[in-house]
């Protein structure tokens, strides 16, 4: 099944945004996720969250609705949105900068047939342009495992699934990323925040450091004032790069909500939002989940994850999903002593326990998030092919 698109409409008349989000669901293929009255609320809209495609009513003057946002976001798809059918019209449209037009009053079968256009629209561009799936793991208290939850998920997608994994450490100036994962980076993300205008596979390639697992990391900077000098529209650059160049971006975030954060949270496809069954983090947890409302990014985008959950807890994991309005995505059982153990040698749950159940947890959650793992043959020879590619590219170089 295809991903839905992810759509911003810019439409004045409630009952019409109304009507394209009803349509849009029954579909399953249309994700409309933010709206906005004009085109310069739009036009902030879409540098902010990158939707996929904008919906945007174009009566009277189409060049004024369409042209701005087209000429300043070149990949994004425009569907506009108009009461007039003459066949000049919908031409002028186009001339605009328009992708398709869709008449109003809006019936199912033409709005149908404009997202299948959109759809193949994507699919054709996909090959120059590689969209990969930007994943946040967040908690607004610390001690909850953010940072053992990014490490272990990123190493079951990239040893299980074959993908290729980067993980990011956006704790600026006292991130822990590279601790568990026991290297040493030369460069970090504010190389990256600096240079990201010149920022090909090449260049990205030379900025991560790559452990044995096949998982990326690029680092958090070395000193504590560096983190002030990336902002959060460079995080958001970043994010967009490193997406083009990934199939997964783990995000370990810090736990408050700063600039730099929320544009990491604006921009994932999934945020695991990351709570223990006990009253101050589930307090917390609920803290997260309102203001995430407020930002209008409480959607099926969240995804509660228990983190240390013992099945005997008090609080029993049934009774959250009401508390919260939030389904529980999954449950990490509570093996403290190998997790320390982990930690403190600075080895991943598979190297030091391939066994035990936490390990197989985060093989389950990989699971979720991107489908069945491929055969383990068929994973080697893919393993093997890239690591081939790798090694003819650095003796070029």
């Amino acid at each position: 099944m295809r991903e839905a698109i992810r759509s911003l409409i810019i439409e004045k008349d409630p009952e019409t945004t109304r009507l394209i989000d009803l349509l849009g669901r029954r579909s399953g293929s249309l994700d409309v996720r933010w709206t906005a009255g004009s085109v310069e609320e739009g036009a902030g809209m879409v540098r902010k969250f990158r939707p996929d495609m904008a919906i945007v009513e174009v009566d009277g003057n189409p060049a004024s609705a369409v042209g701005p946002l087209s000429r300043e976001f070149p990949n994004l798809y425009i569907l506009a949105l108009s009461a007039t059918r003459e066949a000049e019209y919908a031409l002028e449209t186009m001339r605009a900068g328009a992708h398709d037009l869709l008449c109003k009053p809006v019936r199912e079968v033409d709005l149908s047939i404009a997202i299948e256009k959109a759809q193949k629209a994507r699919l054709r561009k996909e090959p120059a342009e590689r969209r990969g799936k930007i994943v946040t793991v967040f908690s607004n208290k610390g001690g909850n495992g953010t940072t053992t939850i990014a490490a272990n998920l990123s190493d079951a997608l990239a040893t299980d699934h074959g993908k290729r994994v980067v993980v990011v450490d956006l704790v600026m100036g006292h991130g822990d990323v590279t601790m568990f994962f026991n290297v040493t980076p030369t460069y970090t993300v504010l190389d990256l925040a600096r240079n990201n205008g010149k920022a090909d596979p090449e260049y990205i390639d030379s900025l991560i450091v790559r452990h044995s697992s096949g998982v990326c990391i690029l680092a958090d900077p070395p000193r504590i004032e560096d983190a002030d000098k990336i902002s959060a529209e460079q995080v958001r650059d970043m994010l967009a790069t490193l997406r083009s160049t990934f199939d997964v971006v783990i995000i370990d975030t810090p736990h408050q909500f700063d600039e730099k954060t929320l544009a990491a949270l604006e921009m994932s496809d999934t945020v695991l939002l990351v709570t223990l069954l006990n009253l101050p983090s589930l307090k917390n947890t609920q803290r997260s989940i309102e203001l995430f409302a407020r930002l209008g990014i409480f959607d099926d985008r969240v995804k509660l994850l228990l983190s240390r959950y013992l099945p005997n807890d008090e609080i029993p994991k049934e009774s959250i999903e009401g508390i919260m309005n939030c389904p529980v995505f999954y449950a990490v059982p509570n093996d403290y002593p190998t997790v320390l153990s982990s930690i403190n040698r600075g080895m991943l749950l598979s190297e030091i326990a391939p066994g035990k159940e936490v390990t197989d947890a985060f093989r389950k959650m990989a699971e979720l998030l991107v489908g069945p793992a491929a055969p383990r043959e068929a994973r080697k020879r893919k393993r093997g092919f890239l690591e081939k590619v790798f090694r003819l590219e650095r003796s070029a170089s």
